[in-house]
């Protein structure tokens, strides 16, 4: 019993040593290890950071003496050849002193504090001679310039001596010069007036004795003398409206140009026709094909939502390089089409749409590179002209002096689309065909088009014969052929336009019962006769 007790014990003692044991495994060994860790990394890194500082504080103030010392001995970095400098004196004599270490410090060469070097002397300028007197006390106190600003300054100097080389009187003199001549300008004016009017007065009392001759020397006198500035709407005649009286205040109306510019466009297309029967020289292509080609363009003109102006400008484009290229062949004809539709997106779309929609939209048959290739051929057949102007341009114009309406408008438009398909109609000017068109829906929309009264002038007004420049008995010619092809439209095999008119985008025109009425018949069948 014994024995096993003290076996006991024993056992005890050594399972709480052995207790010891691992615990102190687990918590000695532990806190010995990170307390020699932390002890370890602590003091090499003070002592590293020690000497890092030290070093530090040793380059800075290397640094501190040597920029103390630099800015002592520094003299200022400016490009002296800018300079403005008095006439008759070295560069050397006024230069401006740099600044000192103690009284600016570095940020006396700051950028934000440098100011361009200005005069401050008082300068007398003559005609010839230019004296600067200059202190040399100022110019010492006068900041420096740097070299980033020394271009901008150069430039400055440059007009500055541009001005004064001039042998006028100056700055002060160039500045009053405008006043003086409009002094002068005004009693040259009174001076003439008051010569004019004397001359009146004489003449009126010699008139009065003498009325049988000198009635006729006072109108000459007067109007010799007065200045003749008339108003545009005096020119004109009675019963002409001025149509650009209320555009005055509407600046893109340009109502003080617009008539000097309807001049240059009727120039122009009298510079660039369409001669008649332009496709006589082809061998390959008709002017049936023609009309096929065009009636396909208006098809991808509606599906592209392009302006109207770009459907024109195509057309054109067409009749003008066939005009000139004689040997088209019939493979390249759509690709003439296409490429021509091409470039009038680019010269009237704001957004055009891009070249492979137009190899996409002819079913793959040409590349880019080819529309590419006949575009530069285009512009060279053309001479690179494109300022032909459009039937649209003058319909706007024609349907402002006649007051029309969106009705009269679009029917117009109808008519003009129409004639583009027409061969024999393409040697008209596009005024022509324009004013035409308007004629013809001003007589179907405001006449009675039941009434097979053939045309009447009194729809065609003295202010559109004024704006036109032409006569309704001019147009008779041209309104009948456009009203045969208006009346045979839904018969006829190319129907893409009539089609077209026939949507309520433009107001379904197409389908208008005047286009088909007795009125019509009876203008249609003047032209048989």
């Amino acid at each position: 019993m014994v024995g096993t007790t003290l076996k006991m014990r024993g056992d005890e003692n050594a399972s709480e040593n052995f207790k010891q044991v691992q615990l102190k495994k687990l918590t000695v060994p532990s806190q010995e290890v990170t307390t020699k860790r932390a002890a370890l990394g602590d003091l090499q890194n003070r002592g590293l950071n020690r000497a890092i500082a030290a070093k530090d504080a040793a380059q800075k103030d290397s640094k501190d003496l040597k920029l103390t010392d630099a800015l002592r001995n520094a003299k200022a970095r400016v490009d002296t050849h800018w300079k403005k400098t008095a006439l008759g004196t070295s560069t050397n004599g006024n230069t401006a002193a740099p600044p000192k270490a103690n009284e600016g410090g570095v940020s006396a060469f700051l950028r934000s504090n440098s100011v361009r070097t200005r005069v401050p002397a008082k300068t007398t300028v003559e005609p010839v001679k230019i004296t600067v007197k200059a202190s040399s006390n100022e110019n010492a106190n006068e900041p420096a310039l740097k070299r980033e600003d020394s271009n901008l300054s150069k430039k400055s100097l440059t007009k500055l001596r541009a001005a004064l080389a001039k042998p006028v009187m100056g700055v002060s003199g160039i500045r009053r010069e405008p006043v003086a001549v409009a002094r002068k300008e005004t009693e040259i004016k009174a001076k003439e007036i008051l010569e004019v009017k004397k001359e009146v007065t004489e003449a009126k009392k010699e008139a009065t004795r003498m009325p049988l001759i000198k009635a006729s020397s006072v109108v000459t006198t007067t109007t010799s003398t007065l200045p003749t500035t008339m108003s545009l709407s005096s020119k004109r005649l009675a019963g002409i409206e001025d149509i650009d009286a209320n555009d005055k205040e509407n600046l893109v109306l340009v109502s003080e140009y617009v008539n000097d510019i309807y001049d240059y466009l009727y120039q122009v297309e009298l510079q660039q026709p369409i001669h008649k029967d332009h496709l006589a020289g082809q061998k390959e292509v008709s002017h049936k094909m023609r009309a096929v080609l065009i009636d396909w363009i208006n098809e991808v003109h509606l599906q592209f939502h392009l302006a109207a102006e770009t459907f024109q400008l195509a057309v054109a484009i067409i009749d003008r390089y066939l005009q000139v290229v004689k040997d088209t062949k019939r493979t390249y004809l759509q690709l003439v089409g296409v490429t021509a539709l091409f470039i009038a997106t680019k010269y009237e779309e704001l957004f055009p749409p891009a070249i492979g929609d137009f190899v996409f939209i002819t079913d793959d048959t040409y590349t880019a590179r080819q529309i590419r290739q006949m575009e530069l051929q285009i512009f060279k057949a053309i001479d690179c002209n494109l300022s032909r102007p459009l039937p649209i341009h003058f319909l706007r114009r024609y349907s402002k002096a006649a007051g029309a309406e969106d009705e009269h408008h679009a029917m117009s438009k109808y008519f003009i689309e129409l004639a583009s398909v027409e061969y024999d109609m393409a040697c008209y000017r596009p005024s022509e065909i324009a004013a035409a068109s308007l004629f013809l829906s001003l007589h179907l929309l405001n006449g009675n088009y039941r009434a097979g009264t053939g045309f009447n002038d009194r729809h065609w007004t003295p202010t559109l014969t004024y704006y036109s420049r032409y006569s309704a008995a001019h147009l008779r010619p041209i309104t009948r052929q456009i009203a045969k092809l208006a009346r045979d439209a839904p018969q006829a095999k190319l129907k893409a336009i009539y089609s077209k008119y026939q949507g309520s985008k433009f107001q379904k025109i197409a389908l208008r019962t005047e286009l088909t009425g007795a009125l019509m018949d009876s203008i249609v069948g003047s032209l048989r006769k």
